[in-house]
This record gives C-alpha cells, structure tokens and sequence, in this order.
C-alpha cells in the first residue's frame, strides 16, 4: 500500500491542476501566501511529476528484483 501512496498523491494534485483552469483566478493560495496561478500550477504539476516518476522508477525496480 505504501508504494500506492504517491500515485494517488499525483492524481489528486493533477485534479487540482485542471481546477485550477477551470476555475480562472489570478492568484491561488498555498499555505496562506498568495501566489501567480501560472506558479501555482508549475510547482504543483511538478511535484505531481516527480511522484510519478518516483513511482514508474519503483515499479522498474521491484520487477528487475523479481527476476
């Protein structure tokens, strides 16, 4: 389960993402600090990027280890 963590954690955020076009604001809120929409979502498409990768790179590695 704890391999499945960062996916679901990716999916969320890509959620998130594609509100954020939906919902059109000029500035989005993280952790109180007002911050451009267009950061907002590269920081975040970013992160969701790296958890996945993270993931696809596990996903290898316990396969290359079943052998």
């Amino acid at each position: 389960m704890k391999k499945y963590v960062g996916i679901i954690l990716a999916v969320i955020i890509l959620i998130d993402v594609i509100m954020s076009f939906v919902n059109e604001k000029d500035v989005e809120n993280v952790f109180g600090i007002e911050v451009n929409v267009w950061v907002y979502r590269f920081l975040w498409s970013l992160l969701a990027f790296l958890l996945a990768r993270g993931f696809v790179q596990g996903m290898k590695k316990d396969k290359s280890t079943e052998k």
